[in-house]
């Protein structure tokens, strides 16, 4: 008898340590979404290796049908550029440079047009503004949300959010979604479309969800 009641206390210990540990494993930056948590410790950055999955949707005409593919991002290698280092981020089916990334005191940076640029101003403020250079062109950011806990494929996490226009145009071009674990989480662009009557609009051209991240 006595052994059974000791077995039944030691069978109660191992069910207390077992939620214990699963509770530990989903403190992450952020909460769980709906049992769905990311697979790393919160303080876990990009690094040579890390891979990124992200659903792609995209439009060939305004209000058409929504095209959607899976995108396999890479940090493919570490490269010296302007005497910094960068991760190298390249599309995984194409072997072709996304970005050249880097993280510094105030945001995230890319390399582009020969020159280190802040792409995502973080820790920032609601209404911070920055100018920057972003897909070819001088692009001028603005705070829009900070650390706001989104759900998305990893879970629900803190997403900080960026719009970005042209210096001579208010109209939206660049929308950036960053999390500090995952970086460039979700983001949407919008590219000119010619309508009459003049003048053109901008329009939602694609969208860019993250599904995965595995450092």
């Amino acid at each position: 008898m006595e052994k059974r009641k000791t077995g039944f206390l030691n069978f109660l210990v191992l069910i207390l340590v077992t939620c214990t540990i699963v509770s530990c494993q989903k403190e992450i930056d952020g909460t769980s979404g709906g049992g769905t948590v990311i697979p790393v410790p919160s303080d876990q950055k990009p690094k040579v290796g890390t891979t990124w999955t992200y659903r792609y949707e995209w439009y060939n005409t305004p209000g058409g049908l929504v095209n959607t593919k899976m995108v396999y991002h890479k940090a493919k290698s570490e490269e010296t550029l302007g005497g910094e280092k960068w991760l190298k981020i390249v599309d995984i089916e194409t072997d072709t440079v996304v970005y050249y990334l880097a993280t510094k005191n105030d945001g995230l940076y890319q390399y582009t047009n020969n020159n280190s640029y802040l792409l995502c101003k973080y820790p920032a403020s609601v209404n911070d503004t920055y100018t920057t250079f972003n897909t070819g062109t001088v692009e001028n950011f603005t705070v829009r949300t900070v650390d706001e806990t989104t759900a998305t494929g990893l879970g629900d996490i803190k997403l900080t959010k960026y719009e970005g226009v042209k210096p001579s145009d208010p109209r939206v071009i660049d929308v950036i979604w960053y999390n500090k674990n995952s970086w460039i989480t979700w983001r949407w662009l919008y590219k000119l479309f010619p309508v009459a009557p003049n003048p053109p609009v901008y329009v939602l051209y694609s969208r860019l969800y993250i599904d995965n991240i595995v450092y």
